[in-house]
């Protein structure tokens, strides 16, 4: 771990000496944040191929707020360092910006070793492959005496520590990385010359079913996150329907990122809590949040996900080996 100081080096270096850091002084720090990552990613350039570190995950000081699921989630969705992906949140006017905490693979190092003054990593996050995860509550950052004081006003420091994941949880869902890796890996061979395939007059055309795909990380973090769903108070509309495999492909990831960051957070007495679906005045559905997501969530995933390789199969499409290999992997009959 990299930490780069700036102003009172010597206050932040104290506090960080019994830490397993390598601190580094970054004397241009007035000009901006883009000298303190320049500053890191050359330190990580230096360390040369051994070091074996195939992203830098950037977290500023200043952002107390930030949890330790969030940066976990960004992690998981970078695809183990392979890909870009950013904190999406809400800026000023409404519109969704992405910056740090955020992953940055080996491919972006050469751009952050170019960075100067206080531009930071903002046009590589305004690229299109960019991957986000949504900061709830987190990018409020100290900038000055008053953010500090008025941060220590409404946030005590903690007086134990988080708890850890839901031992209901690691149990039921111990196959979720699995699955989702698997529903992953039909959603990157999404056809876009195909979507409007169907198999049969009563079935989904392809994008719609592959649409759904995305869906469970929602309903997963609903299911988390909520105690009742009422189809009698509709949802909001969701967004466009993707057209290609890598549009699927983000979109399932942000969701499954959400989905998981909710899922560190729950606690045994959460996970056996009831979950209720209803229309009005009939319940359709009533049982303890782990058996929705064991059920309906997951199990609901891997049976349309099941479908898909059907259609793939039908549009002679290589089929990924999901429990085992597939007959269209090489070496395999």
């Amino acid at each position: 771990m990299v930490v780069v100081l700036g102003a009172v080096p010597e206050a932040i270096g104290a506090a960080v000496r019994d830490l397993d850091v390598q601190a580094l002084q970054n004397d241009r720090w007035p000009e901006g944040i883009g000298t303190s990552i320049y500053c890191a990613i050359s330190a990580l350039m230096a360390a040369g191929p051994r070091s074996r570190v195939d992203a830098a995950l950037v977290v500023a000081c200043d952002m107390p707020s930030v949890s330790t699921q969030h940066l976990l989630a960004l992690v998981s969705q970078s695809q183990a360092g392979a890909r870009r992906v950013g904190s999406a949140y809400t800026g000023d006017g409404g519109r969704t910006v992405i910056g740090i905490p955020a992953v940055l693979p080996q491919a972006d190092w050469a751009v952050l070793r170019a960075l100067s003054g206080d531009r930071g990593a903002r046009d590589l996050f305004l690229l299109p492959d960019t991957l986000s995860v949504f900061l709830r509550s987190g990018n409020f950052d100290l900038d000055t005496p008053a953010d500090v004081a008025r941060w220590r006003g409404t946030h005590p420091p903690p007086t134990h520590p988080p708890h850890p994941m839901s031992s209901v949880a690691t149990r039921a869902l111990a196959d979720l990385d699995h699955e989702i890796d698997g529903t992953r890996r039909m959603l990157e061979r999404v056809p876009a010359d195909h979507l409007d395939f169907t198999p049969h007059a009563k079935s989904w055309p392809l994008r719609t079913l592959a649409n759904h795909l995305t869906d469970f990380g929602t309903w997963g973090e609903m299911t988390l996150t909520t105690d009742v769903l009422d189809f009698a108070h509709p949802m909001p509309p969701g967004p466009p329907v993707p057209t290609t495999a890598a549009g699927f492909v983000a979109q399932f990831d942000e969701r499954m990122a959400r989905f998981k960051a909710a899922l560190a957070e729950a606690t045994d007495e959460h996970m056996m809590g009831t979950w209720t679906m209803k229309n009005g005045d009939t319940v359709l559905m009533a049982m303890p949040r782990v058996a929705v997501l064991r059920n309906m969530v997951i199990s609901h995933m891997i049976h349309h996900r099941a479908q898909l390789t059907m259609y793939f199969r039908m549009l002679d499409i290589p089929v990924p080996g999901l429990y085992g290999p597939s007959a269209d992997e090489p070496g395999m009959m």
